[in-house]
């Protein structure tokens, strides 16, 4: 085992770890010197992570979990950074994904129950053509979409990343009405993808990959995203800006790697081993630059949504290291 890329891997494990502030994941303000955002969606990520990879869960890890089922509405979903006021369909149907997974290490009862109810509110929020509503306003009882707004509170192919969660759910339930709402999701993320933004195009793809949709997400990477990958592996957020998205960037990696471009989904895990080495805290900036410098032009913030997925991309590389 090369101890070098080892020591990437664990000290991005304990960003991770060191994210879980009063249960719920934060990103870290370079220039505040603070943890900022607490983000139940996150957290819904790390739970799955750490669940994959450890065979004994950390503490932490378990206390999370714990939190999450406290923090769940009575109508299923969960909301998002401070506000209670919306209930989001995308981040509930990420908690449910970790808390489904800490039930099947655990056994324990409450976690599949919770992650239940989240997959029922999902279930609910999606209307025929496969789309879901991204909100439930909790003060007006309804559920809510902004048509002119940006992709997080839209009809928007974000959603199709829920089919992860609900082909788990169906696993675990051989409830039909979860695989029949995934594979509706399914077509309605082919018809929409669009990768001119990598990180909201990215999660439609590790959606439409986990149904088996490999040729299609194989077709949009070779056209519509390896031509716009540097040789130092950058992959701006938009065409032509001067910066990148790191998950989003990273997802695409782990997307390339699952394909057969392993090759270049290399270059983009060298870039991001650059962006990370450039703050001690193990995690990885937001927004980063051409040579991998903080582009602090929106905020300047490492957020551990980035860092799970740039954890996943070290470990598909290097399938030698150790699971706890």
């Amino acid at each position: 085992m090369n101890a070098k890329k080892y020591n990437h891997l664990k000290s991005a494990e304990d960003f991770l770890l060191k994210s879980l502030k009063g249960g719920l994941s934060h990103s870290y303000d370079v220039k505040k010197r603070r943890w900022v955002k607490p983000y139940p969606e996150v957290t819904g990520y790390i739970l799955s992570y750490f669940s994959k990879y450890f065979s004994v869960l950390p503490s932490i890890i378990l206390e999370a979990a714990d939190y999450l089922c406290k923090l769940q509405h009575q109508r299923g979903g969960y909301p998002s950074f401070y506000s209670k006021k919306y209930l989001f369909t995308f981040d509930t149907a990420q908690i449910m994904e970790g808390l489904a997974f800490i039930y099947q290490k655990t056994k324990k009862r409450i976690y599949f129950d919770v992650a239940k109810k989240c997959a029922d509110f999902v279930l609910d929020m999606q209307i025929s053509n496969g789309a879901m509503f991204p909100l439930y306003n909790t003060e007006k009882n309804c559920k809510y979409v902004d048509k002119n707004g940006q992709w997080g509170v839209n009809f928007s192919m974000i959603q199709v990343k829920n089919i992860e969660s609900l082909l788990l759910m169906y696993k675990l339930t051989k409830n039909s009405q979860y695989l029949d709402s995934a594979v509706k999701l399914k077509d309605y993320g082919k018809k929409c993808c669009d990768l001119t933004y990598t990180h909201p195009g990215a999660y439609c793809l590790e959606g439409l990959i986990e149904i088996g949709e490999n040729d299609f997400v194989r077709e949009k990477l070779k056209t519509e995203i390896i031509p716009r990958i540097q040789s130092n592996g950058f992959l701006s957020y938009f065409p032509n800006l001067p910066y990148a998205y790191v998950s989003g960037s990273i997802q695409i990696g782990i997307l390339l790697y699952k394909v057969g471009f392993k090759k270049i989904a290399y270059s983009v895990l060298e870039w991001a081993r650059k962006v990370q080495l450039n703050h001690n805290s193990g995690g990885l900036f937001q927004y980063a630059n051409f040579d991998s410098s903080l582009n602090d032009s929106i905020h300047a913030e490492i957020n551990s949504w980035g860092t799970k997925y740039y954890v996943e991309l070290e470990r598909l590389f290097n399938k030698n290291f150790k699971t706890h």
